[in-house]
């Protein structure tokens, strides 16, 4: 059996970070391993199977890509004291916002005005949790560093299903709905995003 999000099958609400605009900049810059928004598309796509609205809506006709938005949120010096009250042992000048885990409960709420949480995993199995009760959970890999959606759980398999928002990363070139069968690479953290009608 399979427990997850609502919409945890619905490739039309899976995002990818290369096309993001910051991308392109660091790509047409030569930044050297210019994938950085993986953490705020992670957290876009946790929200999309959840049905939240992520709709960012300009004066004009241009729609931005809510995951470049909440990557500028992120990023703007506007919102250091902010964010210096959240970790007190790191300046957010110092390194892009976007990595820092304990920083996405303020900005989603800032962004999108939607409540999620940040929690430490001590078990595996709490991430598992987590999923059953219909939870969509940000996750991060220990190698490569990087942030995955957990979007579901296969109790037959024992493996989270995942949307990646770097598709490169595997032979198929696809980021949609992968499998993890080994915990073992995760961090201890997570961050979650509740169902929509428990928010």
């Amino acid at each position: 059996m399979i427990y997850g999000a609502k919409y945890w099958n619905d490739p039309s609400r899976y995002f990818v970070q290369i096309n993001n605009p910051t991308e392109e900049i660091l790509r047409k810059t030569g930044a050297k391993g210019f994938l950085e928004s993986c953490g705020s598309t992670t957290a876009v796509n946790c929200l999309a199977v959840q049905d939240y609205n992520l709709e960012i809506v300009c004066p004009g006709s241009y729609r931005p890509q809510p995951e470049e938005v909440l990557t500028d949120w992120f990023n703007d010096p506007r919102n250091y004291d902010l964010l210096k009250k959240v970790r007190t042992d790191i300046t957010p000048r110092d390194l892009p916002g976007n990595r820092v885990p304990q920083y996405y409960p303020s900005a989603i709420m800032s962004v999108f005005g939607i409540e999620c949480k940040f929690v430490w995993i001590s078990e595996h199995f709490t991430a598992v949790e987590y999923l059953r009760r219909g939870c969509a959970i940000q996750l991060c890999l220990k190698s490569p560093s990087h942030y995955i959606a957990g979007i579901a759980y296969d109790t037959e398999t024992s493996e989270i299903i995942i949307n990646d928002p770097w598709p490169g990363r595997f032979s198929d070139g696809k980021g949609f709905n992968k499998r993890i069968p080994d915990m073992e690479n995760l961090n201890n953290f997570a961050i979650v995003y509740p169902p929509k009608e428990q928010a």
